[in-house]
């Protein structure tokens, strides 16, 4: 209920440049000011400002329902005086010869009806009532080339963040915030049919923190709109319905707030909306932008490099009940010059390493990549394919020109103290099951077992091929083994069993699964260390005991992880026609996504060099296909690499739906067009093979996704590979939890371990054979003092996005979509969403 004596502040963007093809020039703005400036004459508004920002006409005015008490509507008045100062600024636009009339639709722009004017001009409001207090400055800041949920962050960081904000350090003031579905607000400025009938709207107050964070941290979902002071002089009373802060807009958003006791002068405001974050903008509001400070005369030209939000802040103390003072309102940003660039180089800093993200997520938001990939897949969905259960045939065919097969088989099957490194007896009870296959003729001499953070890698070269049962057979009884030995000594390893145990393993005894065997318990004592050396009998007595039919039989526990367990091993394998180098990426603490944009990379730049064209000169390649899996429908596409990139790159930028398996080379013509010609008769050796499904053993043929990948590849993209670490900085999905978007920052193997930080961590290694196969060198790459500046980039960068994000705000936190929905996260999204939920606001 608006009271006599309450003012309202009106602000209205409207974009002029759609029409008038340029920035706008400086009388086109004063013909809106003119237009404005009889209404402050007259005494119906209390005051009028007018800038240009980007594209947009600014019209910030003021009314007070006092001037109103005689007849009329304020909010009424202010629309149709700031809907007449945009025509009035057009028409000048047109006069000058910029833009036409036609293209608006009408024939002069004073002829426009109100409601398709307002469609057409593309009118945001905002309105904010206050009652004037004292020294109360009013702040205003705008986002250009941001969308709906830019401010989040802002507005958490000003008034629930104790780290950043005052108020609960001042005098103690709570606050109540008012978030919004984007969703339904898009739907409902759409006009869309099937629009809801009201925009989802939920409140929390000062004890539901984390249920806001729950939703506000993902932006492009969700909206803070608005922020209420329920404590101390101006939460309660007649005061409590005002509005302490309010954003509007779904294309260059406003934020509009003002300094009540509790959040001194504006300094906290400046902070807020001047410091680094990353929030949705860009083209449709689809990419994740950095946040740029700005100056009235930076932000008045529309142009802006790509990925940036260029914030431009001002801030007045009204006075009279609303009046703005002439010369007083104060350009934020161009007051300290100097602190202003250095918050912009520092801004560009982090925006530049997102923008070489292209069209990949992150800078990519997730809605926007998938519906973009989404719509590809379903123009090609005729050339989908099924993912075979059983043997592939495009395998085999690979497997029968090979001279030998490389094979990692890596699982997490416990670690130390949390999920840092395997246990010592892992790797030597490893070596043990090895060497009886070694024995047994099954793999090479050189098969060895290495760990890449919490996750033993089973490296095996050997000739029964990819996809051999035999070989998957021999790295998941190898795993269980570790755990059998575990079981057996007591030891309680966190997460034991993490990726075995789980529907494969179920009703069966780790004996069983570990398939134990004579001459693999009598190797034990020579490999175990001394401290389970000392213990040996135990596990021969277990052993003895088990295989007497005397009982023993363990079934595996759940293990205590923390996190999602039963994913089963995962595998990347390469037939290889010839001894040629060849090599290995693995990375612990993230999923198959973090593969995408690396090999997208490699592949460029193998093509601009010419590498992989001289390193197949003399075979029957004539170009390089691509196999991609719609991980979530089980399903596969092969696309030319020089024909098809575009519809490839659509794909694999959905990074959650689409990953790469295989690169292949192509020996035949490719055409779009399937007809009588079959994928295996068209391509030839396998180039790079990543770890996108689990073993089959385990799901039965079903994918979920595999966390922890590898791949192995052939040297000339290993090394574009390596370079890509060397040189670039990406976000992937992985860290504490799966739940994070980070570097996965390149280590040596020793050192590849998430201490301080859940981070993820990516080892390289090249390998080299001796004619036969037999592994001759496994080069550490990554340790290399080359790597030096990327670690120390990797550390700094990614502390520093964590940091400005708060560790959850995307795009450093995924979103429940992105999510196990058994994480509290996902849960409580679906709590707070439910229906008859006790967050559903009342107040709007």
């Amino acid at each position: 209920m608006m009271q006599p004596d309450q003012s309202t502040i009106h602000i209205v963007s409207a974009n002029l440049g759609r029409w008038l093809g340029s920035e706008l020039p400086k009388a086109a703005v004063d013909a809106a000011r003119a237009t404005l400036t009889t209404h402050v004459s007259s005494g119906r508004l209390r005051g009028a400002w007018v800038m240009a920002f980007g594209e947009d006409l600014h019209l910030h005015v003021t009314t007070f329902n006092g001037d109103f008490l005689a007849g009329g509507d304020a909010s009424e008045f202010a629309a149709e005086a700031t809907l007449a100062a945009a025509l009035a600024a057009l028409s000048k636009g047109f006069e000058m010869g910029l833009g036409s009339a036609t293209t608006v639709g009408a024939k002069a722009g004073a002829r426009f009806a109100p409601a398709p004017t307002a469609e057409a001009l593309d009118l945001r409001r905002l309105d904010y009532p206050f009652t004037e207090r004292g020294a109360e400055p009013i702040f205003v800041a705008k986002a250009l080339n941001a969308s709906w949920g830019f401010f989040n962050r802002a507005l958490f960081n000003l008034y629930f963040n104790p780290d950043k904000g005052s108020g609960h350090r001042i005098e103690g003031n709570d606050f109540v915030a008012i978030v919004e579905s984007i969703a339904d607000l898009k739907a409902v400025g759409a006009g869309a049919k099937r629009a809801p009938a009201q925009v989802r709207t939920y409140e929390f107050g000062p004890a539901q923190g984390n249920e806001l964070l729950a939703l506000v941290t993902d932006p492009d979902d969700w909206r803070l709109s608005e922020v209420y002071a329920v404590k101390g002089r101006f939460g309660e009373g007649k005061y409590r319905d005002e509005p302490a802060a309010r954003v509007a807009g779904g294309r260059n958003p406003v934020f509009i707030g003002r300094s009540q006791s509790g959040l001194p002068a504006i300094g906290e405001f400046t902070q807020a909306v001047g410091e680094f974050y990353f929030g949705p903008g860009g083209p449709e509001g689809g990419y994740h932008v950095g946040l740029v400070p700005a100056t009235f005369a930076e932000a008045h030209s529309p142009a802006a490099a790509d990925g940036i939000a260029r914030v431009v802040a001002y801030a007045y103390q009204s006075y009279d009940k609303g009046r703005i003072p002439d010369g007083d309102v104060v350009d934020i940003f161009a007051q300290n010059l100097s602190e202003t660039r250095s918050l912009q180089r520092e801004s560009m800093r982090y925006v530049r390493h997102m923008t070489t993200h292209g069209e990949f997520e992150p800078y990519l938001n997730a809605e926007t990549a998938v519906s973009r990939a989404e719509s590809i897949a379903e123009q090609l969905k005729a050339r989908f394919e099924p993912i075979p259960d059983g043997a592939d045939p495009v395998v085999a065919a690979a497997n029968r020109r090979a001279l030998f097969t490389i094979s990692d088989i890596k699982a997490d099957s416990g670690g130390r103290v949390g999920h840092t490194t395997p246990p010592g007896h892992f790797g030597p009870v490893a070596e043990a099951s090895l060497q009886e296959a070694k024995e047994a003729g099954l793999i090479f001499d050189t098969s060895e077992f290495i760990a890449v953070g919490d996750d033993g890698h089973l490296l095996m070269t050997h000739t029964q091929g990819a996809d051999s049962n035999d070989i998957h057979l021999l790295a998941y009884k190898t795993f269980f083994r570790q755990v059998w030995t575990a079981e057996v000594l007591g030891y309680k390893w966190y997460g034991l069993g993490q990726d075995l145990v789980g529907d494969a393993s179920a009703g069966k005894a780790t004996e069983e699964l570990a398939d134990l065997t004579e001459r693999f318990v009598s190797l034990l004592p020579d490999t175990l260390p001394e401290a389970e050396r000392q213990r040996f009998g135990e596990l021969r007595t277990a052993f003895d005991r088990w295989r007497a039919g005397l009982g023993g039989g363990r079934t595996p526990a759940p293990p205590f992880s923390g996190n999602v367990s039963g994913q089963g091993p995962g595998f990347a394998e390469l037939p290889m026609p010839r001894a040629a180098p060849v090599g290995l990426l693995a990375i612990d603490k993230a999923g198959p996504a973090a593969f995408n944009l690396p090999v997208w990379e490699s592949l460029r730049r193998c093509r601009a060099d010419e590498s992989l064209a001289h390193y197949l000169e003399g075979s029957d390649a004539r170009g390089v296909v691509l196999e991609i899996w719609d991980v979530e429908r089980h399903r596969r596409i092969f696309l030319d690499f020089e024909t098809e990139a575009g519809f490839a790159q659509r794909l694999l930028g959905a990074t959650d739906k689409f990953n790469f398996k295989r690169i292949w080379t192509r020996t035949g013509a490719w055409s779009a067009e399937r007809g009588a010609w079959s994928v295996e008769q068209v391509v030839g050796d396998i180039l790079l093979a990543a770890s996108t499904e689990k073993l089959a053993i385990i799901t039965g043929g079903e994918y979920r996704g595999k966390d922890d990948p590898v791949l192995l590849c052939v040297e000339p993209l290993a090394n574009a590979l390596n370079l890509f670490m060397r040189d670039r900085f990406y976000m992937t999905q992985g860290d504490g939890r799966g739940s994070h978007n980070m570097f996965p920052t390149p280590l040596a193997f020793g050192e590849a371990i998430a201490t301080v930080n859940s981070r993820a961590v990516s080892v390289a290694a090249m390998i080299s054979f001796d004619a036969r196969g037999e592994i001759r060198a496994v080069r550490d790459v990554f340790a290399d003092p080359a790597y030096d500046e990327a670690r120390d980039r990797a550390f700094r960068l990614n502390k520093a996005i964590w940091d400005a994000h708060g560790g959850n705000f995307s795009p450093v936190g995924v979103g429940a979509s992105k999510v196990e929905q058994s994480y509290p996260l996902a849960k409580m999204i679906a709590r707070i969403t439910a229906e008859g939920s006790p967050y559903e606001s009342k107040r709007r």
